[in-house]
């Protein structure tokens, strides 16, 4: 961390993932606005093409896992904020279980003692896997604290499931008008937004089509071309 500042110094122009990475930039390590560019990631194709039907099946079948469920996925440490995904889901009085997939960090052995019944832990999930994961799920739970993009998002709203994520970093930019924003340090609001998200069945459908086109947004492609373009920009300077 501490070559991170030299690094940036030293850069005739840098590339931020989100808007609220860029802020970070300009305001954390007094980068000039005008060096910082934002370069949107893209949403792999394998999630807009997610398994479904018998294969689907076999995959939930290998991890134990039993449709309807809300699912929540990323590295079992604090940032991900899953204490209080916990406690709120324990608050909501859903009786579909929770599914929590990720490897596991060092706040692991609290979360298991944290978790009671109804909260399953499922481990680290294969990279080929996860579309049928994200797929399968009733809904998709991510109330991190921070994220300086938040890929999960958008793979879940690709995936067609929808979302309910956090209203503060990268997440609302990233999520738009397309899911259910929480504050992510209330757990009566992450409850709240759970109960809502698994019960209102206008607002389910509404988020389902608004995140399937925001994810269509997020392309590889125009990734490269915006990148292509800032090197040329560099280079002609």
């Amino acid at each position: 961390m501490r070559s991170v500042p030299r690094s940036v110094g030293r850069a005739d122009l840098l590339l931020a993932d989100s808007e609220s990475t860029r802020q970070d930039l300009i305001e954390l390590l007094g980068v000039p606005q005008e060096r910082v560019t934002v370069v949107y990631a893209g949403v792999e194709e394998r999630f807009t093409e997610a398994k479904r039907g018998a294969d689907q099946e076999a995959i939930l079948q290998r991890y134990g896992i039993r449709r309807p469920y809300i699912l929540g996925l990323g590295t079992l440490q604090p940032r991900k904020n899953l204490s209080r995904l916990i406690a709120a889901y324990r608050k909501s009085g859903l009786n579909e279980p929770l599914v929590l997939a990720g490897k596991r960090g060092w706040y692991y052995e609290q979360l298991i003692k944290e978790a009671g019944s109804g909260v399953r832990f499922i481990g680290y999930v294969d990279e080929v896997d996860k579309p049928a994961l994200l797929s399968g799920a009733q809904a998709f739970a991510f109330p991190s604290l921070y994220e300086g993009f938040g890929f999960p998002v958008l793979e879940a709203m690709a995936c067609g499931v929808p979302v309910l994520c956090s209203n503060t970093s990268s997440l609302p930019e990233v999520a738009g008008d397309a899911a259910l924003l929480v504050d992510p340090s209330s757990t009566a609001d992450i409850a709240a937004g759970l109960q809502r998200l698994m019960r209102d069945v206008d607002l389910r459908q509404t988020l389902i089509a608004r995140g399937l086109e925001q994810a269509r947004r997020f392309t590889w492609e125009q990734c490269a071309d915006t990148v292509l373009s800032v090197f040329e920009e560099v280079l002609r300077t």
